[in-house]
């Protein structure tokens, strides 16, 4: 519930932020007709020069992946960016797979490239400007998201994520705000049927119980005899527990379950993590009470239940705050690739 429902970054954090932080190289910086701080790994087009010219100029040597409006990123360093990103991944993703993530981050680092070149150049039409103030706020969102042990200057050295890269978010979520304002507040109705379509996954909490055991394996191998010794060794640990012994020290000296180094203990355990045979004896039994031997695949196991936690659920009037922000800012978000979808459309774009 709270991944889903936490307050969401702005779309320029969406749209690349995030890219950058899946490894996207893109740091070189260059002056371009109308931006200032286009930052990718481009070619910048004079000032008056037409762009198809310089397409068809370029179209000779091949060496243009893409162009914006004049504003060219070059084979070689989309190339480049891509093996960085590529080298980032490629040890966590299996052979077979590569090619195809290897495809999957270049239309990122391409789609990364669009959409900053075109917002950069609305920003700078529209003169929209980015305080210090503005930017250190900015900042303290990144910290929120990194991990304790890493600073944030750590953070933005890693990901090659620069001062000019948080400014131009900032402008670009005042941009957003702009064009987008008020739009999107969600009704009664709509958060309702979130809650209600939601209810099972994030506002509500399956029963559980706090569980330990003592397991006497049994093998595909074994005889008849053998389990009978065994299912007697069990019945034998159990008679003791009922006579006051200690369950943790029976179940160090002879369960075959791992949990023996944790005298049973197996934490707390939800409905449908266990087999179905041990599962119901946890969720039957009464709280400390030593339950009857039981079979499951495994072999035979002295279940006790040593706490139980009742299902939970959240009602709408606790969390219909936070529904009506993560829909709030979902519309925006909606609104807002619409007018960039707009603003591409104009724009002269062409792939090679």
């Amino acid at each position: 519930m709270n991944n889903q429902l936490r307050k969401s970054w702005p779309i320029i954090f969406v749209l690349f932020f995030v890219l950058i932080i899946g490894g996207c190289e893109s740091g070189k910086k260059e002056s371009a007709p109308g931006a200032n701080a286009i930052q990718s790994s481009n070619t910048a087009v004079p000032a008056g020069t037409n762009a198809a010219a310089v397409e068809a100029g370029n179209a000779l040597s091949g060496d243009i992946a893409v162009s914006v409006d004049g504003v060219v990123l070059k084979k070689a360093d989309l190339e480049k960016d891509l093996q960085a990103a590529f080298n980032m991944y490629k040890n966590k993703v299996p052979a077979d797979k590569q090619k195809e993530m290897k495809e999957q981050l270049r239309k990122q680092i391409i789609d990364v490239f669009i959409m900053r070149t075109l917002l950069s150049r609305e920003v700078e039409k529209r003169k929209i400007t980015a305080s210090k103030e503005e930017i250190a706020k900015a900042v303290e969102k990144i910290k929120a998201q990194v991990a304790p042990n890493k600073s944030v200057d750590e953070f933005m050295k890693e990901n090659k994520i620069t001062n000019e890269d948080i400014a131009l978010a900032v402008k670009i979520e005042k941009f957003q705000n702009m064009e987008v304002g008020q739009k999107g507040k969600p009704t009664d109705k709509e958060i309702t049927k979130f809650y209600n379509d939601n209810r099972e996954k994030f506002f509500s909490q399956p029963a559980g119980v706090h569980v330990r055991h003592i397991l006497i394996a049994v093998k595909k191998e074994d005889d008849a005899k053998t389990k009978a010794q065994k299912k007697a060794k069990i019945e034998d640990l159990r008679k003791q527990l009922l006579s006051g012994g200690d369950f943790a020290e029976l179940a160090r000296k002879n369960s075959d379950c791992p949990s023996k180094e944790m005298g049973g203990d197996l934490g707390d355990v939800k409905k449908g993590q266990m087999v179905k045979e041990f599962e119901a004896a946890a969720f039957s039994q009464e709280k400390n009470a030593i339950g009857p031997v039981i079979t499951t695949q495994y072999g035979y196991h002295i279940v006790q239940v040593l706490d139980k936690q009742p299902e939970k659920k959240v009602a709408l009037n606790e969390v219909k705050d936070k529904i009506s922000k993560h829909l709030e800012q979902t519309k925006k978000m909606e609104a807002f690739k619409a007018i960039v979808k707009k603003i591409r459309d104009e724009a002269k774009v062409v792939i090679n």
